[in-house]
């Protein structure tokens, strides 16, 4: 393969089909002339065609989201410790789809235990509901709306209650900014993330069997 830090370095692909190399070729000699990566980096919208801008306008920040939340990292070591400090080792993560895929990829990577609440079934739910004197609950979801996760932390709220737990001091809240959830949460005094508008909610990890 060239050197692609070389200008006008011309970029080839081995592959085992004749005819796939020869497509693949074409592929990335049209990406390169059309500038793709560069444009990507640059956060160009119009890259998804005409229909697709405006959305995409709002939904790259995916691009740089590892850098600019960085400044998260203390506050989430903070509450961390925090937790420990009081004796809160378990973690409960109420959130569907992308708000609980990739959680679970990561914990499952590093070997980090982690309660997943992504279903409504009340046996699971149930079943959610013990330890709760060592459990904080995480309520991710980006629109704020979603049904099933406020129904668990509603449920959650009322376990620790009866627990005899300030639910203000056990759950915590991701979402973005300006939604329904993050209103509730300011005023039951949960602890509350906001998450990067900007980047969309289907960006998630995904699982491989």
């Amino acid at each position: 393969m060239a050197d692609v830090s070389q200008p006008n370095a011309r970029v080839t692909v081995t592959v085992v089909n004749p005819s796939l190399e020869q497509a693949a070729q074409q592929v990335l000699e049209a990406a390169t002339a059309d500038e793709l990566a560069s444009r990507l980096v640059a956060k160009d919208p119009t890259l998804w065609g005409t229909e697709a801008t405006p959305e995409a306008t709002v939904r790259l920040g995916w691009l740089d989201c590892v850098r600019v939340s960085r400044p998260l990292v203390a506050e989430i070591e903070s509450l961390r410790e925090d937790l420990r400090g009081r004796g809160i080792d378990r973690v409960v993560l109420a959130g569907m789809g992308g708000s609980s895929l990739a959680p679970e990829v990561i914990t499952g990577t590093y070997g980090v235990p982690l309660v997943t609440l992504d279903t409504t079934d009340p046996g699971q739910v149930a079943n959610a509901l013990n330890d709760l004197d060592r459990t904080v609950l995480v309520v991710s979801s980006k629109s704020g709306g979603t049904i099933e996760t406020d129904s668990h932390r509603r449920v959650f709220e009322q376990a620790f209650r009866d627990a005899g737990i300030d639910p203000g001091e056990r759950i915590v809240v991701v979402t973005d900014p300006g939604s329904p959830l993050e209103a509730t949460a300011r005023d039951a005094s949960y602890r509350v993330f906001l998450a990067d508008s900007k980047v969309g909610g289907r960006y998630s990890a995904k699982k491989k069997n």
